[in-house]
C-alpha cells in the first residue's frame, strides 16, 4: 500500500508529523478531522491557514499538539508590516508555530540587509513561538540557502522547511516543491547543523517519511488530502 494507515505510523514518527491542510476550499468540519486524528496519533502539531488557528487551537486544546500557520502563504509577496501581523494575530488566536515564507525577489537579489529587516519583524511578532524559515530549495543557489539559513537562525529560527509544497510557477506542477533525502542533507550543510529540517512535499508513505527522517529531518509535512492517513 502506497498510502499511510494509522496502523503503519509508528509513534516516533507520528511525533515528526506536521498534519497539514492548506487547501483554498478547507471546512471547519475538515479541520475538526484534521485536528482530531492529530490528536488521536500523537502529531506533532496541526498546520492550517491563518484564519484557521482559533478552530484550530480549539480543537487540539489540552493536548500535546501544537497549531501551526504559514505566514504570507503561498508567494511570500505581502508587504513586511502586513506579514508582522499575520503573525501577531495568530499568535494571539493560538498559533505556537509560525512558518515565514520570505520574498524571493529580495533574497534571490540578495539584498540581505531587507531579508532580514523582514525576518527580524517577524520574530518579534511570534513571541515565543517557534519560527520556521521556508525556502524553495530547488530555485536557490548553495550561498543564498547559506546567507538565509545564516540570517535566520541568527534572529532565533530554529527550522528550516525545504518549501511550501505550492507551484512555483502555477501554470507548471513540475514546479512544486517535492522532499528527499539529498534535500534534508543539503540544508543541514547550507545551515552548518544549527536548523532543524522540516521536509515538506510529496511524502506518500511511511518508508518515504522515514527516509527523510534517517536523512536528518525533525519534521514531516503529511497533507490531509491523503485520505488514508
Amino acid at each position: 500500500m502506497n498510502a499511510f494507515t494509522l496502523q503503519q505510523v509508528s509513534p516516533e514518527l507520528a511525533r515528526a508529523i506536521e498534519y497539514t491542510d492548506l487547501r483554498k476550499d478547507i471546512t471547519y468540519g475538515d479541520v475538526e478531522r484534521l485536528c482530531l486524528k492529530a490528536r488521536s496519533i500523537g502529531c506533532a502539531c496541526v498546520v492550517v491557514p491563518s484564519i484557521l488557528v482559533p478552530l484550530a487551537a480549539q480543537y487540539v486544546s489540552g493536548a500535546s499538539v501544537g497549531v501551526g500557520t504559514l505566514i504570507a502563504y503561498p508567494f511570500g509577496t505581502q508587504a513586511t508590516n502586513v506579514k508582522a501581523k499575520e503573525v501577531e494575530v495568530a499568535v494571539s488566536q493560538g498559533a505556537t508555530e509560525i512558518e515565514a515564507i520570505p520574498h524571493y525577489g529580495t533574497l534571490r537579489a540578495g539584498q540581505w540587509s531587507e531579508v532580514e529587516a523582514e525576518l527580524s519583524a517577524i520574530r518579534d511578532a511570534a513571541g515565543g513561538s517557534i519560527l520556521k524559515l521556508v525556502l524553495e530549495t530547488s530555485y536557490l543557489t548553495a550561498d543564498q540557502l547559506r546567507f538565509a539559513c545564516a540570517i535566520a537562525s541568527d534572529l532565533g529560527f530554529t527550522y528550516v522547511v525545504n518549501t511550501t509544497g505550492f507551484r512555483v510557477v502555477s501554470t507548471r506542477p513540475e514546479t512544486a516543491g517535492q522532499a528527499d533525502p539529498q534535500i534534508v542533507q543539503q540544508l543541514l550543510e547550507a545551515s552548518s547543523g544549527r536548523f532543524r529540517v522540516k521536509a515538506a512535499g510529496g511524502i506518500e508513505n511511511p518508508a518515504a517519511a522515514q527516509a527523510l527522517l534517517d536523512a536528518g529531518a525533525t519534521r514531516i509535512a503529511i497533507e490531509a488530502g491523503n485520505r488514508s492517513f
